[in-house]
């Protein structure tokens, strides 16, 4: 494994995510109690980037599908809730999932130093 620069630490906020290609991977990175965390900006949904998602007490949901993870550990907290925003009925909600089963996000090891947030690439 190797530790690449994925941004400045003044660039990774709380309650935002701040989005870079590090090592060919898309990457998100937040704080979550002040630590950075790192993630792939990909929802295990579709795949579709969680760049414009929800940040809020630890957790991120996706724009597109509701779903919602924890930022820390990447586990599933909720699966395919809403349609661009928009509830879904518990119905609807399985048809959309399309046959997906909940899955986490796939997070990354992070840390600072010298002012830097450095990713850990396997």
């Amino acid at each position: 494994m190797s530790q690449i620069e994925a941004a400045k630490s003044d660039q990774v906020r709380e309650g935002a995510l701040y989005t870079a290609s590090v090592g060919g991977k898309p990457v998100a990175l937040t704080r979550v109690g002040g630590t950075v965390q790192a993630f792939v900006n990909k929802c295990p949904h579709l795949g579709m980037a969680l760049t414009r998602g929800k940040v809020e007490g630890g957790a991120v949901t996706c724009p597109f599908h509701g779903s919602k993870f924890d930022i820390c550990s990447g586990r599933n907290l909720d699966w395919v809730k809403s349609f661009l925003g928009l509830p879904l009925p518990v119905w609807a909600q399985g048809a959309l999932a399309m046959g997906k089963k909940p899955a986490g996000l796939k997070t990354l090891p992070a840390s600072e130093k010298d002012g830097a947030v450095f990713i850990e690439i396997s």
